[in-house]
């Protein structure tokens, strides 16, 4: 990608994250008119299948999406440390060509079932590495943090312009808007260099140094000498030497291998069990007739989710962000308790016609808010700030695969335990509220706080290294906390 002289670092690497994101928006779309066009497909008479598909067939199209993201989520991160994070990126968006060019040319369920599948495993595996490259990339981790809010904006506006495309614009243009963002993605992401801390772990100093200077707006031989580059390169030196002598390597103690784990499983599985994609996919269900039209109140809901994330991005990165990620969680289970007894006693509350019929999708809309708020994107911020580079990397994928089979889960389980009574749907409010419940709560004790924080900080509270053995030489390049295993 050939970049004026003057552009400078930082904003290469929003223009690379920004980049990258399409991906994240492309699932959110293709999310997003699923609902709508799970109709469409059960139509006879509108159908563009060569025969309609009953409610049991279209109900296996979110099922395939979520089961394929989790094997693409549970092997990306292996991939990434072997291939780099930018090839498996590339990778991801020629998935997603193949996924849009199924639903375009498709003619029968099974095509459209092969777009969800290829649109999963992108997304799966795009969810994982586009974090891990953003981190990879950025200057600091302060950087990073605000880079990594702007996955859960791109992801909250796909759906809600799935969800608008989906209900009111032709099925042919919808996927149409699909294949041009996915060949957009196509064409220029393969100019973006790839992470510098891809060629440190493979030992590669030339492409190390040229990839560097390309994140740090380094264009002309005189700007070489620049003092933070000078030092950045220094620190990326001398962890390539340690890495065949073991230095700023430590020992694993066993309680400090059980707190990664738990850290990395509490945030990612409790992110997605706190039931956003649930609640969206089967929004029609769990406000029956109240609120609006179905369409909009799909879009009202999926509005609500993108404020909360447009606020997550604007103010998350200047929050504590075990603050943060406490009380968005707690937030968070308020409205869906409230929905729960509502739904169960809510007959006799006598509340009045008005706030009977608007007060269910008031406060599914402040539920989403405050997830994407905080809980959703801390997932992937706090998880990485956390962690030591090459263990994150490799238990973020696998914790997302869990995390994603469990969605999976759940979905399928949703008509099973659906009734026209609703005990189902109050069960499924009850799991959300207490995963949020639960991150909140276990957040203060467990995690540490890492805003503003030098990694040797975060290491020594963590218990990963003794008070005199914390942060040597390979200690805070980028802000990350690096160590071999």
């Amino acid at each position: 990608m050939c970049l004026p002289k003057r552009v400078s670092g930082a904003a290469i690497q929003s223009l690379a994250t920004a980049i990258g994101n399409l991906i994240c928006f492309n699932f959110g779309l293709m999310f997003g008119i699923t609902p709508a066009h799970m109709t469409l497909y059960e139509s006879a008479a509108q159908t563009p299948l060569n025969t309609a598909t009953d409610p049991a067939g279209t109900a296996w199209l979110t099922s395939y999406l979520f089961l394929s993201a989790a094997l693409g989520a549970a092997f990306s991160g292996c991939l990434a440390l072997r291939i780099g994070p930018k090839s498996v990126l590339l990778c991801c968006g020629l998935l997603q060509i193949f996924g849009w060019f199924s639903i375009h040319f498709g003619f029968d369920i099974v095509h459209i079932y092969a777009s969800r599948i290829f649109g999963g495993v992108a997304a799966g595996a795009a969810f994982v590495v586009l974090p891990i490259f953003i981190n990879e990339i950025a200057e600091s981790r302060e950087k990073a943090a605000r880079l990594t809010f702007t996955i859960e904006l791109w992801r909250t506006l796909g759906i809600l312009l799935g969800f608008v495309l989906g209900f009111y614009v032709s099925y042919d243009y919808v996927n149409i808007v699909g294949c041009i963002l996915s060949c957009s993605f196509s064409m220029l992401f393969p100019f973006a260099q790839e992470s510098p801390h891809y060629y440190l772990h493979k030992g590669d100093l030339a492409s190390l140094e040229k990839s560097l200077r390309w994140y740090r707006g380094i264009r002309d031989l005189d700007d070489r000498d620049q003092p933070e580059y000078l030092n950045e390169l220094a620190e990326f030196k001398a962890e390539m030497k340690g890495q065949g002598k073991g230095i700023g390597s430590a020992p694993f103690w066993h309680s400090y291998v059980v707190r990664l784990i738990c850290v990395s499983f509490l945030l990612t599985i409790c992110g997605k069990l706190s039931g956003v994609f649930v609640e969206l996919n089967y929004a029609a269900d769990f406000l029956g007739r109240t609120g609006y039209s179905t369409e909009l109140n799909y879009v009202l809901l999926a509005a609500a989710q993108c404020v909360g994330a447009l606020f997550a991005r604007l103010i998350g990165p200047q929050l504590p962000r075990k603050l943060l990620l406490c009380l968005s969680s707690l937030l968070a289970a308020v409205p869906v308790i409230t929905l729960a007894l509502f739904k169960q006693f809510g007959y006799s509350w006598s509340l009045g016609i008005w706030c009977e019929r608007y007060l269910p999708i008031a406060l599914l809309a402040a539920q989403l808010f405050f997830v994407s708020f905080g809980l959703y994107p801390l997932a992937a911020v706090v998880s990485s700030e956390v962690l030591p580079t090459k263990l994150h990397d490799l238990l973020y994928s696998l914790a997302s695969g869990v995390s994603w089979l469990l969605l999976f889960g759940m979905i399928e389980a949703f008509n099973a335990v659906k009734t026209t009574l609703g005990p189902g749907l109050v069960l499924y409010l009850w799991v959300f509220a207490g995963a949020s419940i639960f991150v909140g709560l276990i957040s203060l004790p467990l995690l540490p706080e890492t805003r503003n924080r030098r990694p040797s900080a975060v290491q020594r509270e963590m218990g990963y290294v003794r008070q005199e053995g914390v942060a040597k030489v390979a200690s805070a390049i980028n802000g990350h906390i690096s160590t071999h295993i």
